[in-house]
Order: structure tokens, then sequence, then C-alpha cells
């Protein structure tokens, strides 16, 4: 089997995304991947099990680690396969399979208030064996409401 297409590989990497058990039960999903950019977008709504403080209705601080941490995950998971260059995408297959976050700080900056998020990914740095990534999260207001920076080993 020949290595996908950049098409082929954009609908890989959304399938996998879409079956990770935790993205479907806060509702993540993917909006958009680009290849040249290395840049990720996904999104989820507001709802009841998300909240975090029930006096305020705002999102729990979980939540909103867990969606920049996805989304600097994949981002990065990108760029690894992207800096593997010719190796056998089998060999690439693998090397990803094993990608996990090495570290990953979050500052929260505003409350999670709204009825949308809107979570993106951007590389800073791709390297032999480790990824950096910055994410950011916002709501339907265009808020800024957290920013992550994750390294990622893979």
């Amino acid at each position: 089997m020949t290595e996908p297409s950049p098409h082929e590989f954009q609908e890989l990497v959304k399938g996998f995304f879409e079956k990770i058990p935790f993205n479907q039960q806060i509702g993540l999903e993917m909006r958009s991947l680009d290849l040249e950019a290395l840049t990720l977008s996904a999104g989820f709504q507001q709802r009841p099990e998300l909240i975090g403080n029930v006096w305020t209705n705002i999102l729990h601080g979980g939540v909103i680690a867990t969606a920049l941490d996805t989304v600097g995950g994949l981002t990065a998971m990108v760029a690894a396969y992207q800096r593997m260059g010719d190796l056998h995408w089998k060999e690439k297959a693998d090397r990803l399979s094993k990608l996990g976050t090495v570290d990953m700080r979050v500052d929260y900056l505003k409350p999670g208030r709204g009825e949308h998020f809107l979570c993106e990914g951007s590389i800073l740095r791709t390297g032999n064996k480790l990824v950096v990534a910055r994410m950011e999260l916002s709501n339907d207001r265009e808020e800024l409401i957290a920013t992550g920076t994750a390294t990622f080993l893979y």
C-alpha cells in the first residue's frame, strides 16, 4: 500500500479524532485541518454535564484542558508525520501511535462562559522526537478563554 495522499491523510486524522471516546463524551468535533500551516481547530457546545461551577454556569477547567491537549496533540501528530519525511508510512504510523503529552501548561484567562467553543492549535517547533504546540480556546463571542502550550513526544 502506498503512502496516503494529503486528502487521504486529512481523512485519516479526522477519523482518528472522531474515534477517541473522550472526544465523543465532551462533543469535541474537528472543524478544520490545514496541512500547510499545521493548524487544527475543533469545536464543541456547552452542555450541562460540562459545567464546572453550577452557580455561574461556566465550563469545567478539565474540559478546557482536555480540548487544548487534544487539539495540540493532533496538530503535533500531523507535524511529526511531515517531519519524518521519507520514512515508510507504516513506520510513521507506528511512531505516531506512541505520541504522548510530555508537558502542558494551561492559562485560564476568563471564565468559560458561552454556548459554543472553538479550540485552535498551531505548531511552534518540530524536532526529531518532540513537537511543541500552542493552543487557544475561545467562546462564541470570540473571547479568549484559555491558552496552552504543550510538548509532545513521538
